[in-house]
């Protein structure tokens, strides 16, 4: 009769007494099947000893019984292989342990590897600047540029330089415009509060209005190299 893995464990980790260690060994050296089964159960164990300890859990020795009978020895050689058999199961399900990596290794066929580090968190979203917004009209030679409605804090540049056109911008706010001969009306009732107006230096003439107010005339004050600011405020 063939010894079943609990005698083969019951031996190994020397629980059977004397004279039933002698019969399966003397079994085991005429059955080569049960001889392989014995040789890699043996292994096993080792192999789990040697994973316990790189976790720093000590192996557990099991002492033998001075007697015992065989339904005895059978559940203690079972009690004893499923302790280890929890043992690892909790020493793997740990992640980032020894155990853990080389049963991923043994299932994902690559060799054992250190835990992941965590990914680099994103950095912050910032808030984009605003985004000029406006029109160009060509070589006017003299320009009026009017805007709706006074605006609290709200200021022009004017710059005056070699270009060919005549660019107002406005930063932020939903400001619409009309564009005519020499003029632009700026609807700023939505107001950016920020604007900027560059037109050639061969100008004639420059005039900026809010409302019916005029706050800019190049004829009072002439347009120059270094930019120029116009308050709209009331």
């Amino acid at each position: 009769m063939h010894p079943n893995d609990a005698t083969l464990l019951a031996l190994i980790h020397g629980e059977l007494d004397d004279d039933a260690a002698a019969t399966v060994r003397a079994h085991l050296s005429d059955c080569a099947a049960c001889a392989a089964s014995e040789a890699a159960l043996r292994q096993g164990d080792k192999e789990i000893a040697t994973l316990l300890r790189e976790l720093d859990h000590a192996v557990p020795v099991l002492s033998p019984p001075a007697a015992a009978s065989r339904p005895r020895l059978r559940h203690t050689a079972l009690a004893a292989s499923l302790a280890l058999l929890l043992a690892g199961a909790a020493a793997a399900a740990v992640p980032g342990t020894s155990l853990n990596r080389w049963i991923r290794s043994r299932l994902d066929g690559a060799p054992p590897t250190a835990p992941r580090a965590g990914s680099p968190r994103p950095a912050p979203a910032t808030t984009p600047p605003a985004q000029a917004a406006g029109v160009n009209i060509p070589t006017p030679r003299s320009l009026v540029v009017s805007f709706a409605a006074p605006e609290p804090g709200g200021m022009l540049t004017v710059s005056a330089g070699a270009r060919a056109d005549a660019a107002l911008r406005a930063y932020g706010g939903d400001v619409a415009y009309q564009v005519g001969d020499g003029r632009i009306a700026v609807d700023n009732r939505r107001p950016a509060g920020r604007y900027t107006l560059e037109v050639p230096a061969t100008l004639s003439r420059l005039e900026v209005l809010v409302g019916a107010r005029r706050v800019f005339d190049s004829a009072e004050r002439p347009l120059g190299a270094t930019p120029d600011s116009v308050s709209l405020s009331p």
